[in-house]
């Protein structure tokens, strides 16, 4: 019986999630989230956080996601949602801290992992999974492994640029992420109602778009065209065979992606818009991909695919 503890570092909130397996099953023992430190001192609040989630346990190995690009050791080269974490190596701090080995995994290839192995891209051999939150992850999966790239970047669909003057948090301009980011999102409706500076969700977005309020449809309208042009783009380049859709802003599906996946088959020419379809684990596969990552990392016996 192994006990294992996933971290996922998001540009909003930060979440824990502690697991057992036995002899191939996974279980829950509990999970917890609080918002994402924004200073300088914030891996050390969320080191304090982890061991009082942790408690009594002692988990024999634990993951850390990071929406950035990480080097062979484990430090966090850019992290563009969380400026904090660049140049830190987070499992160093956590591991001092719980007595435990971790590893530090791209949270849209801890995503992809999960859903692989444990959620609704099982028994595909060729999946993309995209996660929808603060920022835009992705991951491209062929035969169980996870294309990473050169300088482990690959996948970093939200920093494509679609054009336009908005600001991503990247520096660049026009990015997926600025249409479609659920900060970004709250913040574009914030400033149209007039809403206190960091207070507007997209949620409140959805809510509104919902209700039948034009503006908030006209920027949902504007963020599923963006979606559905770069879905068409991910077709050409890499032409998976399932598209998995996670995160929080898909748990909007069908203010979201019904949408998007129409406008996407509506504007198809040559592209073969393959089925896509909603992640199993929800808001919390980069946290249990993070326990698949330290479950292997660790040495221990191969969870099965």
């Amino acid at each position: 019986m192994t006990l294992l503890l996933g971290i996922d570092c998001g540009g909003t909130n930060t979440k824990f999630l502690l697991a057992r397996e036995a002899d191939g099953e996974w279980s829950t023992l509990r999970r917890d989230h609080f918002p994402t430190p924004q200073h300088p001192q914030a891996l050390s609040e969320i080191t304090t956080h982890v061991k009082e989630f942790v408690g009594p346990d002692e988990p024999d190995a634990f993951g850390f996601a990071v929406p950035g690009i990480i080097d062979e050791c484990g430090g966090v080269i850019a992290c563009s949602n969380v400026r904090w974490l660049e140049g830190t190596a987070p499992a160093d701090a956590i591991s001092a801290a719980l007595g435990a080995p971790g590893v530090v995994v791209n949270d849209g290839a801890a995503t992809a992992r999960a859903e692989v192995v444990l959620g609704a891209a099982r028994g595909h051999a060729d999946v993309f999974v995209l996660s929808l939150g603060t920022g835009i992850a992705g991951a491209h999966v062929v035969d169980g492994e996870i294309r990473r790239g050169a300088h482990g970047a690959a996948g970093e669909i939200g920093h494509v640029s679609l054009g336009g003057d908005r600001l991503c948090s990247c520096g660049q301009h026009g990015c997926l992420e600025t249409f479609v980011g659920g900060t970004q999102l709250g913040q574009r409706w914030g400033a149209l109602t007039g809403a206190p500076a960091g207070s507007a969700t997209a949620r409140d977005l959805i809510e509104a778009a919902v209700a039948g309020d034009a503006r908030a449809v006209a920027i949902l309208d504007e963020a599923t065209t963006a979606l559905a042009r770069s879905v068409l783009d991910l077709v050409a380049i890499v032409d998976p065979r399932i598209i998995v859709v996670g995160g929080g802003v898909a748990q909007a599906w069908t203010q979201i992606l019904e949408p998007t996946i129409a406008k996407a088959r509506g504007a198809a020419t040559f592209h073969h818009v393959p089925p896509i379809v909603p992640a199993r684990l929800g808001m919390w596969g980069a946290a249990w991909g993070t326990i698949l990552a330290a479950h292997s990392a660790a040495g221990l016996e191969p969870s099965p695919a």
